[in-house]
């Protein structure tokens, strides 16, 4: 946490908040995700075919929309498609959705390989962004990371559940190429790392979708 706050305090001098940050959560958000699985559960075996990809709905804060996600990384860089619907239009899919959609190209992800919601994490993000050298850059702080099973296509206003990451802060630097120079500043000040840890795989372990020690396809 000591690492967490030193970052925080760089941020907040050196780097722009963000907008959407509620004065009541101290400048941060919620995020609200359901994620996504095959019966097989390979996202979280990181099936090689599935070519490091997640499927995701996302809710920030109480907004009346809906993201529909597909991130998929390879290596360190990762790539993003999405587009919002009015939140009650998620119950389409669990459907066969008819005519002109914006969720349309979800469904059809979806239903090539079986996806249905297995996953509910909340968890308050403070963020900052700025711009140097090499462009703009994000830094995201997340904490108090919860979890719950999911049921259905509706993403729970709050996940309740088990706290997965107890005393941890989740830090992301975020930029297009090069690290810009004020990031590596930070890198240095703080003596940071990188760290794989994923939201998702933590979760279902501490739900226990997926039983300890068998995390990886036989």
């Amino acid at each position: 946490m000591a690492a967490g706050r030193t970052i925080l305090d760089w941020a907040q001098s050196a780097m722009q908040p963000d907008p959407h940050g509620e004065p009541a959560l101290g400048g941060a958000y919620e995020i609200s995700t359901l994620y996504l699985d095959t019966p097989g559960f390979d996202v979280y075996h990181r099936a090689r075919e599935l070519k490091g990809t997640k499927l995701r709905l996302r809710r920030y804060g109480t907004g009346a929309l809906a993201y529909l996600e597909r991130k998929q990384r390879r290596g360190d860089r990762v790539r993003k498609r999405r587009s919002s619907v009015p939140e009650p239009e998620t119950a389409r899919l669990g459907t066969a959705p008819a005519g002109e959609w914006a969720g349309a190209w979800f469904h059809e992800e979806i239903a090539a390989r079986g996806f249905r919601p297995v996953c509910a994490l909340t968890y308050l993000r403070t963020a900052f962004f700025g711009s140097a050298d090499h462009g703009t850059f994000r830094l995201t702080l997340d904490r108090d990371i919860r979890a719950a099973r999911a049921y259905g296509w509706g993403i729970p206003r709050s996940a309740g559940g088990i706290l997965i990451a107890e005393d941890v802060v989740v830090c992301e630097l975020k930029f297009r190429s090069a690290m810009p120079q004020p990031l590596k500043q930070l890198v240095a000040r703080a003596g940071l790392s990188p760290s794989a840890l994923s939201k998702y795989r933590r979760a279902c372990l501490a739900i226990g979708l997926i039983e300890a020690g068998k995390d990886t396809h036989a």
